[in-house]
């Protein structure tokens, strides 16, 4: 099959028993099923079992891990130790999305084309500041203190961050968000 033109009217949305209602809809499908395939993918499975340890003597005795824990890894950004179950494979060089049929052929060969020296171990946690800080084209800094802001203003909690740190709140959730940011970020 033949990659259909992007002005033809060959799309699967466009079909009258299509599930997507725009093109948007539909790569946006299409992403997650090539991410499932990242998933699976054995070679970044074997390189997490290579890139985690046992659990030495030592640390058992001192119990550094839950008891239960039998290999751990390093984050590449936060560089704590934890389980390995903790810990994500990640791209060191983002994708550049999915979001039409060029973009979704360099989306599969990112998710099942790269060789072993192109992934790196992180937490959950830094690996969801590091998709924000590719999203938005900012630093790990900026990204990690972006979504410190969001999750004090989610829980109410951002007035008497900025009061703590010895500011006048602003008027309007944006400027306190952008109050926080420059807190974390001094």
């Amino acid at each position: 099959m033949t990659q259909p033109d992007e002005d033809s009217q060959e799309h699967p949305w466009q079909d009258p028993n299509s599930i997507w209602n725009t093109k948007a809809e539909y790569f946006t499908w299409l992403r997650g099923a090539l991410r499932r395939i990242w998933s699976d993918y054995p070679l970044r499975k074997q390189w997490k079992k290579t890139a985690l340890r046992p659990v030495t003597d030592e640390e058992k005795r001192q119990r550094v891990f839950h008891p239960s824990t039998k290999n751990v890894g390093q984050c590449s950004y936060c560089k704590q130790w934890m389980a390995g179950s903790k810990l994500e494979v990640d791209h060191i060089t983002p994708s550049l999305g999915c979001y039409s049929y060029e973009t979704a052929q360099d989306f599969l060969w990112h998710c099942a084309g790269l060789t072993s020296d192109c992934f790196q171990l992180c937490c959950k946690p830094c690996h969801k500041i590091k998709t924000h800080a590719d999203k938005q084209g900012i630093s790990f800094e900026k990204a990690k203190a972006e979504k410190r802001a969001i999750a004090l203003q989610k829980t109410k909690e951002d007035k008497a961050f900025i009061e703590n740190a010895g500011y006048d709140p602003e008027s309007n959730a944006t400027k306190r968000r952008a109050q926080i940011i420059d807190i974390l970020t001094e």
